[in-house]
C-alpha cells in the first residue's frame, strides 16, 4: 500500500501554518475534515490490503487447439469496507488469452466470474503471475496484491481424421512386422548388393561373392517392418505462413495424426523433429505411447540449424533396416541447381534416395509452402516425378486442407488436487480426451 498523491501533507501544513499565524474556526474545521478524511481512506485501505482474497483455478493442465479454455476465479472480502473497484491484471504468455477486467464486492462477500478464450496455438505457456490493483473511495492510497504462483498450461497438437495416405507397397500387408522364413524367401531374391554391417551371413551369395571378389548378399522384395518413423521437417528456411496457417503447424497436425492412425491399426511409431530441440523418439505401439509424441510435437519450434538433408543424414543410424519412413516437409521455392529444382529440395531428395540402401522404404508428404504465400509452385510437379521414377509416393497439402477433428483417444491418470476451504490435499483420477 501507497500513498499516491502527497497534496493531502501539504493542504495539511499548510493550514497548520495558517492557524499559527491567523487562527480562525475555518482553518481548524477544515483541518479535522482533512484529517478525518485522510484517515478513513487510510483504515479504507488497510482493511482491503488484509481482507481482499483472490484465487483461480481451471480444470486439468493441458487442452488442444482449438479447444475453448476456461478459469475460474473468486474475489473475497473479509472486512467491513467494501471494494468498490479492483482492476484484475494478467500476466499470463497464453496468446489471444486476457483477464484483465475491473471487478467490486461489498464488505464481508464473494464474487466469483469465468474467462475463456480459445487455444489457438500449441505449446507449454504459463498462466499468471498476475496482480490486483485498488484503492480507497478517495483515491488517496494505492493498494496492489501480487500473486506471484503461475502454473504451465500445456496445449497439445490437434489430432485430425485423414485420409488413406499411399505407402510402399510389398507382398505383405505392412502391418506384420515378423521376418519370413529364409527357405521361403530364397527363390524370391530380388537382386544383390554388397554386404553391409548389421546383414545376416545367411543371406550371402556366395557364387556372386566368388565372382565379384567381394561380399555380396540378397536383396528380396518385401514389406519393410511394421515398424513407421515420422520425420518433421522443422527447419526455418523452408517454412511459409503465419499462426495456424503455416506449414510448420501443418506438419504438426499431419504428425500427430498419422501417430494416432497408425498406433490405432497396432503398428510401432516413432517420430524425428530437430527444430529448437533434437526429438528422437523410438518406433513403439500402444495408444499410450501417443501421448509422449504429441507431448514432443507441442513443443517442436523452427531452428535454422537442422537443414533437412542434414538431418537425415544425422538420423540414419537410428532409423534402422526394414522400416517404413514418412517424411513431411514443405516444398516450393526458384530452381536453382542443375536438376531444375531448388537447392533445398535437390539436397534432402538426394540424402532420402541414400536410405534406401539400407530397406527405409519411404514415402512423402509434400507441404505446398508456395499456397500458403498466395503463389504458384511450378516445381512442385518435377519433385514429384522425380519421387516417383523411384517408386517412393508422395502427397501434396495445400493451405486450406480440411481438417477434420477425431476426438477418440483417452487415457486416465492420477493427479492431486487441493479442496478449496480446507486446503487438504488428496488424489483424484482424471480422464483426458484427444
Amino acid at each position: 500500500m501507497r500513498m499516491r498523491t502527497r497534496w493531502p501533507l501539504a493542504l495539511a501544513g499548510f493550514l497548520i501554518l495558517a492557524q499559527l499565524v491567523n487562527p480562525a474556526r475555518v482553518f481548524m474545521m477544515l483541518l479535522v475534515a482533512l484529517v478525518l478524511s485522510v484517515g478513513i481512506a487510510w483504515l479504507w485501505a488497510r482493511s482491503l490490503r488484509h481482507h481482499l482474497h483472490a484465487r483461480r483455478w481451471s480444470r486439468g493442465g493441458w487442452i488442444v487447439v482449438g479447444d475453448t479454455f476456461v478459469e475460474h476465479f473468486e474475489l473475497t472480502n473479509a472486512g467491513f469496507f467494501p471494494l468498490l473497484w479492483a482492476e484484475v491484471r494478467d500476466f499470463s504468455d497464453m496468446p489471444d488469452y486476457r483477464i484483465d477486467r475491473v471487478v467490486a464486492v461489498g464488505g464481508y462477500g464473494a464474487f466469483t466470474w469465468e474467462s475463456e478464450g480459445v487455444c489457438t496455438r500449441r505449446g507449454v505457456f504459463t498462466l499468471g503471475p498476475w496482480e490486483l490493483h485498488t484503492s480507497d473511495p478517495l483515491g488517496l492510497f494505492h493498494i496492489t496484491i501480487r500473486y506471484p504462483e503461475s502454473r504451465t498450461l500445456l496445449v497439445y497438437p490437434r489430432v485430425a481424421r485423414l485420409p488413406e495416405f499411399p505407402l510402399p507397397h510389398g507382398r505383405t500387408g505392412g502391418r506384420a512386422a515378423r521376418p519370413r522364413p529364409l527357405p521361403l524367401l530364397a527363390d524370391q531374391a530380388a537382386g544383390a548388393r554388397p554386404w553391409q554391417p548389421g546383414d545376416s551371413l545367411r543371406l550371402v551369395h556366395w557364387k556372386l561373392t566368388a565372382h565379384t571378389h567381394q561380399l555380396m548378399v540378397r536383396q528380396f522384395e518385401q514389406e519393410p517392418a511394421g515398424d513407421v518413423w515420422l520425420l518433421l521437417d522443422a527447419n526455418e528456411a523452408g517454412q511459409a505462413g503465419e499462426g495456424q496457417e503455416s506449414t510448420l503447424e501443418y506438419g504438426v497436425t499431419l504428425a500427430a495424426s498419422l501417430a494416432a492412425k497408425h498406433l490405432n491399426e497396432n503398428r510401432a511409431v516413432g517420430l524425428v523433429a530437430f527444430g529448437r530441440e533434437q526429438v528422437v523418439i523410438p518406433p513403439r505401439s500402444g495408444r499410450d505411447h501417443l501421448w509422449a509424441i504429441l507431448y514432443a510435437l507441442a513443443h517442436v519450434e523452427p531452428s535454422p540449424d537442422w537443414p533437412l538433408d542434414r538431418t537425415l543424414h544425422h538420423v540414419r543410424a537410428d532409423l534402422g533396416r526394414n522400416k517404413t519412413l514418412i517424411l513431411i516437409t514443405p516444398v516450393g521455392g526458384a530452381a536453382s541447381s542443375s536438376s531444375g529444382l531448388p537447392h533445398r529440395d535437390a539436397d534432402w531428395i538426394a540424402a532420402l534416395l541414400q536410405l534406401r540402401r539400407q530397406d527405409i522404404a519411404p514415402a512423402v508428404i509434400l507441404l505446398d509452402a508456395a499456397s500458403f504465400r498466395g503463389e504458384a509452385n511450378p516445381g512442385l510437379a518435377s519433385i514429384r516425378e522425380l519421387l516417383a521414377n523411384h517408386d517412393i509416393p508422395t502427397t501434396v497439402i495445400a493451405q486450406g486442407y480440411p481438417f477434420h477433428s477425431l476426438g477418440l483417444f483417452r487415457r486416465k491418470r492420477r493427479v492431486l488436487k487441493t479442496l478449496p476451504g480446507f486446503g487438504r490435499v488428496v488424489e483424484m483420477e482424471v480422464e483426458e480426451v484427444v
